[in-house]
């Protein structure tokens, strides 16, 4: 028997990863700085691309889900409200130093730390945090939420009106070289898609525009349900926004170059809603220096190598999974999740406790 894999984060990615080890015959320690498992995608409203099959009508439904498959099938132990502040050793015995003041001899340390929405305050010419109206992708997929107070009806922050003209703004923080954010956050037109209809399904009288860059929707059944969202109605301008204004009465006027067409665009709505892109977590930096590791340029964990070995970081013993190695769907976060676990498991079959001191 090995000591157990220490795995960082208890979100979709963090759970799955525990029960993919379990199903390998591995233990787990998983650490959550929060007081509740299931990260981010509790919060969400439904799951996409497939509504009507395949879906969860709630992130909490899909969460529990997950976390429910983690008990059933994996030996971890769970410690809420707990970092990671120093580890010495290699692998595969690691000693690592908890919040709480404990340590623990660890076999091998899994990064799944998810990411964090960029937050647009500083992008003036929307107008965030100035004007009630304009809210974050995140603060959509709330209202939206059953569970919400709105109980899921598209209801603006302001006031409570039902909204009957929505516009949401892609790329808000991503493809942007001026705030440093050249990189495409690959979900934000998908996600961004599937609150359009969402709103169209609450509110069949609603005008929802979109604007965009490019519409980039990639993986199975996204481009199918982009498709939906135009044959619903859902209508799509091509141009960037170049500024919100707040009109009495709290409706947003939103002014666009519509590229295609070559005019300037500008109309009012009841709520804007900015597609924010991904970041790395909050404490990324600060986890790399206590685990020695190095960043790839987008600020995300680096790769030993990309092709070859893209869940090993760049120390032996530490692997990265979901979106700490990048931005990415949730299903490619269970995906990455599954494969991690697998290479752990194979390198301790390789390389079992005391192998460190006989070496």
């Amino acid at each position: 028997m090995t000591n157990p894999v220490l795995v960082l984060g208890g979100g979709v990615t963090g759970m799955h990863v525990a029960t993919a080890l379990g199903e390998l015959g591995h233990s787990a320690l998983l650490l959550e700085k929060t007081s509740q498992l299931g990260g981010r995608a509790s919060s969400l409203s439904r799951t996409f691309p497939f509504f009507d099959h395949d879906g969860f009508n709630d992130g909490k439904e899909f969460t529990d889900e997950v976390e429910a498959a983690m008990w059933a099938h994996a030996d971890v132990e769970v410690r809420l409200g707990t970092t990671l502040v120093a580890v010495t050793g290699d692998f595969p015995e690691f000693r690592a130093t908890f919040s709480d003041g404990t340590t623990q001899v660890v076999s091998a340390i899994i990064i799944a730390t998810g990411f964090e929405p960029f937050d647009p305050s500083d992008l003036e010419e929307y107008g965030y945090h100035r004007y009630a109206n304009v809210v974050t992708a995140p603060e959509l997929e709330w209202i939206l939420n059953p569970r919400s107070p709105s109980g899921g009806a598209p209801r603006r922050p302001s006031d409570g009106k039902l909204v009957e003209r929505l516009a949401i703004v892609f790329c808000v923080g991503s493809r942007n070289r001026r705030i440093g954010a050249p990189f495409c956050s690959r979900i934000c037109c998908s996600y961004s898609t599937k609150q359009a209809l969402t709103v169209h399904e609450r509110n069949p009288d609603a005008e929802v525009t979109c604007f965009y860059m490019d519409v980039r929707t990639y993986d199975r059944g996204f481009e199918e349900m982009y498709s939906l969202a135009q044959e619903r109605g859902i209508r799509y301008v091509r141009g960037r926004v170049s500024g919100c204004k707040e009109l009495p009465g709290g409706d947003i006027v939103v002014r666009a170059e519509n590229t295609l067409l070559q005019k300037i665009f500008s109309s009012s709505f009841d709520m804007v809603s900015l597609s924010t892109g991904m970041r790395p977590c909050a404490d990324l930096v600060h986890l790399a220096r206590i685990l020695d590791l190095r960043l790839a340029p987008d600020g995300f964990f680096a790769s030993k190598e990309w092709f070859l070995y893209p869940h090993d970081s760049t120390r032996a013993g530490v692997f990265i999974a979901g979106c700490a190695s990048g931005v990415k769907p949730i299903r490619n976060c269970i995906i990455d999740g599954s494969a991690t676990a697998a290479r752990v498991a194979g390198l301790l079959r390789r390389k079992p406790a005391g192998a460190a001191r006989a070496s």
